[in-house]
């Protein structure tokens, strides 16, 4: 009986890696051998069977992706990239709040992968991580979305602005409160220079804070209890740092300028 396309596709680590090479562009046979650290007898029965249901060719000693082969490969790496995510840090993920993350942005959670999480250490629970003290000043620009309130950000916030680096706030309206209440010099410290922005929104969402800038994105998430426990994520992929300028434009367009 001829195994379905899926089956072809995700029931061999072998099949699905040599799909993977082939979106790069034709490999010959050594080459993959190289890159896929395989024999030469592991290797040809699956690429039989990938020939077989018409998802790559042979031209030669080259092996290319049929049409049919590029689509289903290209469906397929949302998927797998996303069940990196989930499955590298399962216990974190199964605890988290993603509530308020539009789906369409959602539906690209793959592309938060080669993240670290970074958990807290009760004797330092208010401090940032060395990795984001280290690149936040040499940042050309930072975006931030704040729905937790860190006695930090005031001063961290204004100090960035003063440096000449462009800064973009959106809070929620009690983080906001709580920054002209307390915190009130920093506010309009950081008010007062033209390379800032301020936005309030009203978007309930599970997402505690969220700093993305061109270096690295720093992430942190209530969780299912609507607790802020510090476990922070942290990534300097581009792919991360792409979902999440869109993460923060879509707070950003939803919220309103009070600048």
């Amino acid at each position: 009986m001829k195994s379905s396309l899926i089956d072809i596709i995700l029931n061999s680590e072998k099949r699905k890696n040599v799909l993977l090479l082939l979106m790069e562009g034709e490999k010959s046979r050594e080459e993959i051998k190289t890159s896929l650290n395989v024999t030469s007898t592991a290797l040809i029965p699956q690429i039989k069977k990938l020939k077989e249901h018409g998802l790559v060719i042979q031209n030669g000693d080259y092996y290319i992706l049929t049409n049919m082969g590029k689509v289903l490969v290209a469906n397929m790496l949302p998927l797998l990239n996303a069940v990196d995510v989930f499955e590298e840090n399962s216990n974190f993920w199964l605890n988290r709040n993603l509530n308020g993350i539009p789906e369409s942005i959602l539906k690209r959670f793959g592309e938060l992968g080669n993240c670290v999480i970074i958990e807290p250490d009760l004797n330092y629970l208010f401090e940032f991580p060395k990795e984001f003290t280290e690149n936040i000043t040499k940042s050309s620009y930072v975006m931030a979305f704040n729905a937790y309130f860190h006695p930090e950000y005031p001063a961290l916030y204004s100090s960035l602005a003063e440096k000449g680096i462009d800064f973009s706030l959106v809070t929620t309206n009690s983080v906001r409160e709580r920054m002209e209440k307390d915190y009130s010099e920093d506010i309009k410290k950081l008010m007062s220079f033209e390379n800032t922005e301020m936005f309030v929104s009203s978007e309930m969402t599970g997402l505690a804070t969220l700093v993305t800038t061109d270096r690295f994105l720093f992430l942190c998430f209530f969780n299912n209890q609507g607790h802020y426990d510090h476990t922070i994520l942290m990534s300097f992929d581009n792919n991360a740092l792409k979902w999440s300028k869109e993460l923060f434009s879509y707070f950003k367009d939803k919220a309103e300028n009070i600048s």
